[in-house]
């Protein structure tokens, strides 16, 4: 075979493993980074993507809960202290998203009040578009985003 045809091919085998390795880097980033966040200051997630949960403003006897929202529909978790969400089993509260952590967040009721924070995840907890730091009061009716999931404080 002539070296320039072996040379050829060479650089083309060159080109093509640069061409996978910047596939595979782009997909590590989605991963990685997460969902973007949206830039408006409220974003409103589609209706029919994120069904909104009935929610109760007063809350006389303490008795609270968080209201898991995601593809399979939702469903309702009492607060009483502390509730771990995560994907993982020793979360109090599983949730099926790969983009949340194993113990991704903590809620906490203090008297009648929830307190969310991120339990150091690798995507961070949001709060209408904004990532969380350290231990936040959530009123009813408030999506705290959990990975991909949101949960709405009741």
């Amino acid at each position: 075979m002539p070296i320039v045809v072996v040379n050829i091919i060479k650089v083309l085998f060159v080109i093509a493993l640069y061409g996978f390795l910047f596939y595979v880097a782009r997909s590590m980033r989605g991963h990685v980074a997460g969902p973007p966040l949206d830039s408006s200051p409220n974003p409103a997630p589609p209706a029919a993507q994120h069904p909104q949960p009935p929610v109760e403003k007063s809350h006389p006897t303490g008795d609270r809960s968080i209201v898991l929202v995601d593809a399979d529909g939702t469903t309702t978790h009492a607060v009483r202290g502390v509730v771990v969400v995560g994907r993982g089993a020793s979360s109090d509260v599983q949730i099926d998203d790969e983009f949340a952590s194993e113990r991704h967040a903590q809620f906490a009721l203090e008297g009648t009040t929830i307190t969310v924070e991120d339990l150091g995840s690798t995507n961070g907890t949001t709060i209408d578009g904004v990532r969380i730091e350290g231990r936040v009061e959530v009123a009813p009716g408030t999506a705290v985003i959990v990975g991909r999931t949101r949960v709405v404080v009741t």
